[in-house]
């Protein structure tokens, strides 16, 4: 009897013990990209998420796992986990958009869209069923796009056009196909709900050229010029920028720099140096980023020679700049070497439209004793920042910087010419007219300013 109890038990024992084998055995594996392909710190950090769905096979944990490869990048070995997902979560419209996102950037379109199709048939009713019908559309365009079925694209815009970045397709697509007449009311309407919009000014531009219209090619030129606002043409993609955070080299930098913001310059500067460590001899842009911001914290704390060190660094890098020469005359500043740091400012001058720069360009060529040099730059400064503010359509103070511009330096004709911009955008025609011809009696070849004198004879 004690024997047959005995056998019982391991036959049980066996049983239970082979079902979990078998369990575990069916269960699938995660497929990684190749760990020498990976930064190193994305793989410290995914190793957790291999581990957990390894021993739990949970929804959940594929889905994050599934995320985090998505953040970096890795598509087909995503969707690898949003399918396993949608396996054992089949009812999941989010494993779905997951995957057709990861097919459409894979190059699978057809797949791609075939999964956006289904989840177009059965999305909700109300304002985000809307929403959601509206990004689905755009994707299943771009995919035709993709796969150069223009005639399915135009169609499925046409569908769309509550939609931005629809509309902003089809208008392309009726330039493309020279529909000029049908476009440019499509363009026109969208630029009332958009008057910035730098998207839809280029359309504006390339249909008025394709009509032949100069006059409207001119106007369409210096709208743009002033356009700041640009429709998002992938937003489905929006939704990656989180992921892409959390995980790897990007995790490290955020939270760098959240550690930072109330800390000394010296903390600063040893966290700087320790993250540019870490990030050393890594495929990142974050490298030359924080090298720069370590030249900045060393000019504040007056080493000049870190800074020395820091932008040979950069130039290792095949960086030479506008920042890195003035990092440097800076540097040669802080040593009493000033006829090279007035040399180096010069140069940074030809290299960069950024007021700031330009004003910190004035500054060390007065403290170098160059002050007509000092007087013009300053000049150029205010004249970039007036035109700054005259893409932001802030026109009032643009015309204030340009007339403290010419006050410091009449001789400039770029000034005058865009002093005449600004009086156009005021309505001041007779104004910017004088303006253009200062600009040309200073520099006769200055085409545009010819051109915008013509312009401004026939209106």
């Amino acid at each position: 009897m004690l024997f047959r109890a005995l056998m019982l038990l391991l036959i049980i024992e066996g049983t239970w013990c082979g079902y979990l084998f078998y369990q575990r055995a069916a269960r699938p594996e995660p497929v990684l990209p190749e760990a020498r392909l990976m930064d190193p710190l994305f793989v410290e950090d995914v190793e957790p998420l291999v581990t957990q769905v390894q021993k739990d096979n949970a929804p959940y944990d594929w889905m994050q796992l599934g995320e985090a490869l998505l953040g970096q990048g890795y598509y087909s070995h995503a969707a690898l986990c949003f399918k396993q997902f949608a396996r054992l979560m089949p009812a999941s419209r989010l494993a779905e958009s997951r995957i057709a996102y990861c097919l459409e950037r894979t190059g699978r379109t057809s797949e791609s869209t075939d999964k956006y199709l289904s989840l177009l048939e059965t999305t909700e009713e109300g304002r985000e069923g809307d929403r959601e019908r509206m990004q689905i559309r755009y994707e299943i365009g771009r995919n035709y796009l993709r796969e150069e079925q223009t005639d399915k694209a135009e169609a499925i815009f046409r569908e769309n056009l509550g939609f931005l970045p629809a509309r902003y397709q089809l208008a392309k697509l009726l330039i493309r196909s020279d529909r000029i007449e049908e476009a440019l009311p499509l363009i026109q309407e969208s630029l009332q709900r958009v008057p910035q919009s730098l998207k839809f000014r280029e359309l504006e531009l390339q249909a008025y050229r394709r009509q032949g219209d100069m006059d409207a090619v001119n106007r369409s030129a210096l709208a743009l010029a002033r356009a700041q606002h640009s429709v998002p043409l992938h937003p489905g993609s929006d939704f990656i920028e989180p992921y892409r955070l959390q995980y790897g080299i990007d995790r490290r930098v955020e939270e760098f720099n959240q550690r930072i913001s109330g800390g000394t310059l010296d903390e600063l500067a040893g966290e700087l140096e320790q993250l540019i460590a870490l990030l050393d001899n890594r495929p990142t842009t974050h490298y030359p980023i924080f090298l720069m911001r370590l030249a900045e914290v060393n000019l504040q704390r007056k080493r000049p020679e870190q800074i020395g060190k820091t932008i040979q660094q950069l130039n290792d890098l095949q960086i030479h700049n506008a920042e890195t020469l003035l990092y440097q005359a800076q540097s040669l500043g802080m040593l009493d070497e000033w006829d090279q740091a007035a040399e180096l400012a010069q140069r940074a001058g030809l290299l960069t439209k950024d007021p700031e720069l330009h004003q910190q360009i004035a500054d060390i060529l007065n403290q170098a004793g160059q002050a007509e040099a000092s007087m013009a730059a300053h000049a150029r400064a205010l004249r970039l920042k007036g035109m700054l503010a005259y893409r932001e359509n802030q026109l009032a103070e643009a015309e204030a910087l340009l007339d403290q511009s010419l006050s410091l330096n009449s001789a400039d004709p770029q000034a005058w010419y865009d002093r005449g911009l600004i009086q156009l955008a005021l309505g001041k025609t007779e104004a910017a007219r004088s303006d253009f011809r200062a600009c040309l009696n200073r520099e006769p070849r200055h085409g545009r300013a010819r051109r915008q004198l013509t312009s401004a004879k026939n209106k």
